[in-house]
């Protein structure tokens, strides 16, 4: 008998009857009576307990009418209610003295729970009568010397090919890319013939434009965003009608940008931004030979620090950059046209030419990119930018629609606006604004 079942023997004897005389119930008996009508609602658990902590509780020949199911015993009654005289129990060994003490303790308790709560008993042992007892064989239990003789005898693999010898794997760890580059090429060519008896006139022109777009940017998804940007654009038209040139830049920029973020919030970085605009080649005027603008004169480079908005959006892209503090310097080299360039871009100083000037002022960039429709593309890009003394701004926004993979057109249009310039580039009519417009259609190549 194990300690389970001695266990549960002494709860159902303990203070309720003595071995001589089980006939009548004390109030501990009475206690484990009622106990036992409310352990049947929830007999199916506690047998599943007592099996997974000791299996051989519930084959106990003297337990299993209180661990089996919900069944009437009609020899629990009649044991029950038995006249056996105390000189026969006295006649009996000890071991019978206590096995019919525990059987006549759980019959008492059974006819208590019938007595109470008859509903609760849906069979009866006349049931089982026809039915044959499975044998069930005892667990088998492993002996720790053996257990411990099999784990000391299994050798250990310090090799997987030792085990796989006759496969070949290579396993490849790769780190995260945080880097996300594209870049777009674009050539558009457009001529015009005119022969020179054409009915309404006219002037013979080639156009030609090509356009690089690179940009390589870093973000690791926590702290740091770094964005890059290289925006090149060269553009020819041919001017049989100026005495001076056969050809003229229409489209002349070289623009470079790099902005460094650190988050402070969920779309507020701390933001570091650098810029530097110039161009390529000489720029003239129709039937004017004075050179206005060449390459690094002028060369703007500006340095910003302050905060910049960066929303995370499905489709595109945007930025608010908010930058107090914002440092300009203009460099332009030596003039060989009397000092055509430094007058146009107001670099005299008591009649002599400047070689850099140094700002200090605010800036306020703004940064978009969104797909409207598929394969139609908007992208704007607007700064603003003051020394209190002086305002330079820039809005440009271009519609790109990509027919296929090589073939696209574009609208581009720029206003712009500057002050800071000889009072002899005022317009009549515009003052210190400026406008650009251009519409291509050629060869596209996105990478």
């Amino acid at each position: 008998m194990n300690r389970n079942q001695v266990f549960f023997a002494a709860l159902l004897l303990s203070s309720s009857m003595s071995a001589q005389s089980l006939s009548s119930y004390s109030s501990k008996a009475h206690a484990i009576a009622n106990h036992y009508q409310d352990s049947l609602k929830n007999l199916h658990k506690a047998v599943q307990d007592m099996v997974e902590h000791d299996s051989a509780f519930v084959y106990s020949p003297y337990m299993y009418r209180m661990t089996g199911t919900n069944m009437y015993y009609a020899n629990a009654v009649r044991n029950a209610f038995s006249l056996d005289s105390e000189e026969d129990n006295a006649q009996q060994s000890l071991g019978m003295q206590y096995r019919n003490g525990l059987n006549n303790a759980i019959d008492q308790t059974l006819v208590r729970s019938y007595q109470e709560n008859p509903g609760m008993f849906h069979y009866y042992d006349e049931q089982l009568k026809d039915e044959t007892v499975e044998q069930t064989a005892a667990p088998v239990e492993s002996k720790k010397e053996d257990l411990d003789e099999i784990v000391n005898n299994v050798q250990s693999i310090q090799d997987v090919s030792e085990v796989l010898d006759d496969v070949e794997f290579e396993l490849e760890v790769k780190k995260p890319n945080f880097w996300k580059k594209s870049g777009k090429f674009t050539t558009q060519f457009t001529q015009s013939y005119f022969s020179e008896n054409w009915y309404k006139g006219g002037s013979n022109n080639v156009t030609l434009l090509s356009t690089l777009l690179l940009e390589a940017n870093y973000n690791d998804q926590k702290k740091v965003q770094w964005d890059n940007k290289l925006d090149l654009r060269l553009g020819f038209v041919s001017t049989p009608s100026d005495e001076f040139h056969k050809f003229m830049t229409n489209n002349d920029k070289i623009y470079l940008a790099s902005k460094l973020g650190i988050k402070a919030t969920k779309a507020w970085f701390y933001t570091v931004q650098a810029d530097v605009n110039t161009q390529f080649l000489p720029g003239y005027r129709t039937n004017k030979n004075a050179t206005f603008s060449k390459f690094l004169a002028p060369l703007d480079v500006f340095v910003s620090v302050g905060m910049d908005f960066k929303p995370t959006l499905k489709k595109g892209s945007f930025s608010a950059a908010i930058l107090p503090l914002s440092y300009k310097m203009r460099y332009i080299g030596t003039d060989d046209d009397v000092n055509t360039i430094h007058n146009n871009y107001a670099m005299m100083k008591d009649g002599n030419p400047l070689t850099t000037k140094h700002d200090f002022g605010s800036k306020v960039e703004l940064n978009a990119k969104f797909e409207i429709v598929k394969n139609l593309t908007w992208r704007s890009r607007a700064y603003y930018y003051t020394t209190y003394t002086y305002t330079e701004a820039e809005w440009e926004n271009a519609f790109s629609f990509q027919f296929n993979k090589y073939l696209s057109t574009e609208v581009n249009a720029l206003w712009r606006f500057d002050d800071n310039r000889a009072p002899s580039t005022k317009d009549s009519s515009l003052g210190y604004f400026q406008f650009k417009e251009y519409f291509t259609f050629g060869l596209a190549y996105n990478f």
